[in-house]
């Protein structure tokens, strides 16, 4: 055993003496590699890409933030406590009936659970904190306001209609 450690021990000094023998010869000098010869470039006077730019524009409303995250909670902007009318989207709503011709026009919309609300102008209905803006004779106006990336507000009117039935005669 005490060979074994006696040679181990002499391996790593000998290793250690040696080292500046073993380094490279050009050692603190910069070494650089040649160049590859350049290709001559052509200058386009057009671009080739420019056809091919897309024509689509996204629409945000009613779709999830694709920067945020699928796993947070309260901070992804849902509503911590909805009342009944915001657990759905807007467009998820039916429209009933109407009471037109009083001082404050009221409406009802049935959710998909098929429960019926009543609404009245300033009513918040929907996940992204629509608002009823005005009440018809035929259709209740929904107005969601949000921040689009470039930090504009940007308001989208959405309108529930009622449905038309023919009339039987």
């Amino acid at each position: 055993m005490r060979n074994v450690f006696c040679l181990t021990a002499f391996l790593s000094i000998g290793l250690t003496a040696c080292q500046d023998d073993l380094a490279p010869a050009n050692q603190g000098k910069a070494v650089t590699a040649p160049r590859a010869p350049t290709a001559p470039t052509a200058e386009l006077s057009v671009d080739p890409l420019a056809d091919l730019a897309p024509s689509y524009t996204y629409n945000p409303i009613g779709k999830r933030d694709p920067f945020r995250s699928f796993f947070k909670g309260q901070d992804d902007g849902t509503i911590v406590n909805p009342t009944p009318l915001q657990r759905f989207e807007v467009d998820q709503y039916l429209l009933v009936g109407v009471v037109w011709g009083v001082s404050n026009p009221k409406a009802m919309v049935q959710d998909p659970e098929g429960t019926g609300h009543v609404v009245q102008t300033g009513t918040y209905i929907g996940k992204n904190w629509g608002k009823v803006s005005a009440i018809t004779s035929t259709s209740v106006v929904i107005t969601e306001e949000f921040t689009n990336i470039d930090g504009e507000l940007v308001t989208n009117q959405l309108t529930l209609d009622l449905p038309v039935t023919e009339l039987e005669l």
